[in-house]
């Protein structure tokens, strides 16, 4: 068998761990979805159930969420600046994970198409 080069080894490994990190946010988004984005939208989005509706949505809430609390520009942004301190901490930290791991797989997963598309074809 011949051995595989290091390019190879590298897209391999950014593209697995990239595709493997966004199959488990959507289980983190499964999971949010279900146990604190209704409590969210009670506290922060006056109890307007939209992120609640299906999972795609729900996708979007998680990474509005996370971004209200990692973020005050942007908490202020949405209006939510007074209203994200009534939220627990514990909850906040939840979303700001869910935030991270998303940024974090999407990087490595665009940074293996890049090196595909500049080396490879």
């Amino acid at each position: 068998m011949q051995d595989l080069s290091l390019l190879t080894e590298t897209l391999m490994f950014l593209g697995f761990t990239g595709g493997a990190g966004i199959f488990i946010w959507i289980g983190i988004v499964l999971y949010l979805k279900s146990k604190w984005l209704p409590l969210l939208e009670d506290i922060l989005d006056n109890g307007v159930r939209f992120y609640t509706l299906n999972v795609f949505f729900a996708g979007q809430g998680v990474l509005q969420y996370g971004t209200v609390f990692l973020s005050s520009f942007h908490a202020k942004r949405f209006g939510m600046y007074e209203k994200r301190d009534k939220v627990p901490k514990h909850i906040q930290r939840q979303f700001v994970f869910a935030f991270c791991w998303f940024m974090v797989s999407v990087t490595l997963f665009g940074a293996a198409i890049v090196l595909h598309r500049t080396y490879v074809l």
